[in-house]
């Protein structure tokens, strides 16, 4: 499945050639085959909803703007689960905010992803790792924008990748795979671990 690169009416020239330099890396890019870890709010620990990417869907995050279905899971259990209590730690909330999840793993294999954390495409698509990182996401889209982080998964969905794996801003030894269920072809996998054990 390979889609052409849509922009938005008021994307920068800047985003542009953004969008063009990712669709470039599509040919030649590699796929994933391994285990991803996602750990979700108790009320979405089902086997419909723990990998549906419709949450982020509708609230937004780094690598997706609202509207775009993104699944976001991490390569280890400890990445994990420091992204899910990103909120958490991000606000400065008290322990006795904390609430029950659930955490699940998942056999991944998809044919095209981009892989961010390659020095070599990071040097192609114009980003440092801290850059992305440090970006205030939150802050960009209260003000009703998209962050950069925002556009290179904009990107990489209209250019057709399945997902993209990117530095986890949580966890300086962490990776991230962030999925576009949309984007998945027959032969794209996501087989949940222990799947009868979930609602």
């Amino acid at each position: 499945m390979t889609h052409h690169p849509e922009n938005d009416p008021a994307d920068t020239p800047e985003v542009r050639e953004l969008f063009g330099v990712i669709a470039s890396c599509y040919p030649s890019a590699s796929g994933f085959s391994g285990v991803v870890v996602r750990s979700v709010n108790t009320k979405y620990a089902t086997a419909s909803d723990f990998f549906s990417g419709v949450g982020a869907s509708k609230s937004g995050g780094r690598w997706n703007r609202k509207g775009l279905e993104a699944t976001y899971t991490s390569l280890d259990i400890e990445t994990a689960i420091k992204e899910a209590y990103q909120n958490l730690l991000h606000y400065g909330f008290p322990i006795s905010n904390i609430r029950p999840r659930t955490t699940a793993g998942a056999r991944v294999k998809l044919k095209k992803v981009l892989d961010i954390t390659v020095p070599a495409i990071l040097r192609k698509i114009g980003f440092k790792t801290k850059d992305l990182v440090i970006e205030d996401w939150r802050a960009i889209q209260l003000a009703d924008e998209e962050s950069w982080t925002q556009s290179i998964g904009r990107a990489c969905f209209f250019a057709g990748f399945e997902g993209l794996i990117v530095p986890s801003a949580r966890n300086p030894r962490g990776k991230n795979l962030v999925m576009f269920p949309s984007n998945f072809t027959k032969s794209s996998v996501l087989e949940i671990l222990g799947k009868e054990d979930l609602r």
